[in-house]
């Protein structure tokens, strides 16, 4: 068996093989779900949503690309990508509007990092600011550019200055979230997804700004993180300004 073929089918089983991992992570996202759901649907429909929810999650993992399995941070972000597809495939019985959804994914995304502990939050902070953590996404970032993944992100690494807003940051010019959304035929609540970014962001205390996406029609997403800094809540998304764009485009068009 050639070295080649070995490394595809390592490649191609990354997934369904980490399976029992992702479930147990992806447990916790259902819990959440049952509470949220709780005061508007009842629970057979609940039951019901969760389950188509965890059949579209294991038919996702059987395609999903990989991204350079567990020592990339972007194979967790491909795992979020698809938790939030499962969902949304499995809502599509109750005819929600795409910006339903997306507020019921912002909610989910604000609960879950809100039930992360006091202690795991603050080394979260701590970590994120480290020179460690700065050098180790700097590495990532110009690993994304030797374009080894088709469907992975691929960025630049932006170092903050004293004179800068800024602490560090990214400049992603390719969104493996917004390819998946695309393969998947569901790309519409590609700008509601993003938002996700912020409720994680706000509900940890770390301090996130945006100005743009590729999802709302941008060439880069400007990922900018900072010391001492309130993240703004992204709901409603109007508020922020990297939907300015989309509202701009709507408005030339009444």
């Amino acid at each position: 068996m050639s070295k080649e073929f070995e490394k595809f089918e390592e490649t191609k089983g990354y997934y369904i093989g980490n399976k029992k991992k992702i479930i147990k992570q992806f447990n916790s996202l259902v819990k959440i779900v049952e509470v949220l759901f709780s005061s508007n649907f009842d629970k057979d429909l609940i039951k019901n949503i969760t389950k188509q929810a965890y059949k579209e999650l294991e038919i996702l993992l059987s395609r999903l690309p990989y991204v350079g399995g567990d020592k990339s941070p972007f194979t967790s972000l491909m795992i979020q990508s698809a938790e939030t597809i499962a969902f949304y495939k499995a809502c599509k019985s109750l005819n929600l509007s795409e910006r339903e959804f997306g507020k019921i994914m912002y909610d989910i995304a604000e609960n879950y990092a809100r039930s992360i502990s006091p202690v795991k939050k603050w080394l979260y902070r701590k970590a994120i600011f480290s020179k460690k953590m700065k050098k180790y996404w700097k590495n990532w970032m110009l690993e994304s550019q030797n374009l080894n993944y088709p469907e992975n992100w691929v960025g630049n690494f932006k170092e903050g200055e004293k004179n800068k807003f800024f602490n560090y940051g990214f400049d992603f010019t390719e969104c493996g979230c917004l390819k998946l959304l695309e393969k998947e035929g569901v790309n519409e609540i590609a700008p509601y997804v993003c938002l996700c970014d912020y409720a994680r962001m706000r509900a940890l205390g770390v301090g996130f700004k945006r100005t743009k996406t590729i999802a709302a029609g941008a060439e880069i997403c400007d990922f900018r993180f900072i010391k001492e800094y309130q993240t703004p809540k992204g709901w409603p998304p109007e508020d922020l300004e990297e939907n300015m764009s989309i509202l701009e485009k709507s408005q030339d068009n009444i």
